[in-house]
């Protein structure tokens, strides 16, 4: 009675606490429910030794009895206390604080860079993820309008002309839903990141360095819109497990606007399969995965190019070093674009994380060559929270394609970070 009294009281204080502490009120309530399950199984064991008693005693059925009536009450708490926990909206968010400046024509500049919130949801095997980005980034328009190229920009991959002032802007980057048969099959509905490693570990409490690497908005979409069915399934080996997962999506091609509309009635499409390979000892990860995508990309002309891309991956931690690593190449208006990044990185401590990447992007599309060099420091106090910084040095590679009328110039650059999960 006095664990039902001391439940029945986590419950009334739940439902009267505000929203922004919610996580950590549903963090407690599913504990509890993890520890009333204990007490249940506990409960049964008991029940199960007086039950084999022979012969059955007075006092011994009264003891059965009384047990099968804390059991039904334990498991009455817990139904109510599940209920509670899936009736409630999961809010979280995170917020990135930023300065930047290098030799470029960009001048030093503190940041508000994001303000994300987000909002999940489960009923059953139905689940709800919606994340609201409010974003400061100034535009860089990489090609000018009227030349028929793709007209993207590298801070947002849009056009940059829909915002023009460079004050940023609010944008949904998930709202999706899902339906979770198993783990072999579910299918989510709506708007999403891509499944590349980086868009989907994209928070910047996630990520080691400030800046993202600059291949990266310029080979696979970065959102798509659409539906995708996806799965995993593993094997023990050992101590540890093989795994593997597919993915395969429909959406919308891409341009601007694609949320509420098409260009074509061909869909883009693409297809994702990944490896997890057993671990053990001083090896920690070992994923590969393999990527492709079937779609088109709009124009400055409102028109669609098509596009195709194929790209690899993988991700390794092997004691306290850990390596990442991204490569893509695309075919668009008949030429052909590639971008990579190879980052290792070593943690010093359970706090801080020394990292380094080498980058390169080379596309005629956007008339850009460019591979960087850029190292720095990632200091996590907590898990939710991170400061970052980085030294950089970016270096335009000679090639054809590059504007005739510029002098290009190697550039350094220095971009620092505060960011909270919460």
């Amino acid at each position: 009675m006095k664990r039902i009294l001391i439940l029945t009281a986590v419950l009334v204080m739940a439902g009267a606490r505000p929203a922004w502490a919610q996580q950590s009120e549903i963090a407690a309530l599913r504990a509890e429910l993890a520890r009333q399950q204990a007490v249940i199984a506990q409960l049964l064991q008991r029940l199960e030794a007086l039950e084999k008693q022979t012969p059955s005693t007075a006092p011994v059925g009264a003891v059965v009895q009384d047990l099968q009536d804390d059991i039904k009450a334990q498991e009455d708490s817990v139904s109510s206390l599940r209920e509670i926990v899936n009736s409630r909206v999961n809010l979280n968010g995170y917020y990135n604080f930023r300065f930047s400046i290098d030799g470029s024509e960009e001048p030093a500049a503190f940041q508000q860079h994001h303000l994300g919130v987000l909002m999940t949801k489960q009923l059953g095997k139905f689940n709800f993820l919606m994340e609201l980005e409010l974003q400061n980034v100034p535009h860089h328009p990489e090609i000018t309008p009227g030349n028929g190229e793709a007209h993207l920009d590298e801070g947002t991959g849009e056009n940059p002309e829909s915002d023009i002032s460079g004050e940023g802007q609010v944008a949904v980057e998930n709202a999706w839903m899902e339906y979770n048969h198993n783990r072999l099959l579910s299918v989510r509905f709506g708007k999403q990141l891509s499944p590349q490693y980086w868009w989907q570990n994209h928070y910047p409490n996630l990520t080691l360095s400030t800046v993202l690497p600059i291949y990266l908005r310029e080979l696979f979409p970065a959102e798509l819109v659409g539906v995708m069915v996806q799965g995993s399934a593993t094997s023990p080996v050992g101590a540890s497990e093989f795994g593997v997962g597919y993915k395969f999506y429909v959406a919308n091609n891409n341009f601007e606007g694609n949320s509420r509309r098409d260009l074509r009635d061909g869909k883009a499409w693409g297809a994702r399969g990944q490896l997890r390979f057993p671990t053990g000892g001083a090896l920690r990860r070992f994923d590969v995965a393999a990527d492709m995508y079937r779609g088109h990309v709009g124009l400055t002309t409102k028109e669609l190019a098509e596009d195709n891309v194929v790209g690899l991956e993988s991700q390794l931690e092997v004691s306290s070093f850990l390596f990442q690593a991204e490569w893509a190449r695309g075919t668009s208006l008949e030429l052909t674009r590639t971008g990579y990044y190879l980052q290792p990185a070593l943690r010093i401590d359970e706090d801080w994380t020394a990292f380094y990447r080498f980058e390169q992007l080379e596309s005629p599309r956007i008339r850009r060559a460019e591979r960087r060099h850029l190292g720095g420091l990632n200091y996590r106090p907590y898990p939710q929270i991170a400061f970052k910084a980085e030294l950089y040095r970016s270096r335009p590679l000679a090639r054809e394609f590059t504007r005739s009328d510029e002098e290009p110039k190697s550039f350094n650059g220095f971009a620092a970070a505060a960011v909270f999960f919460f």
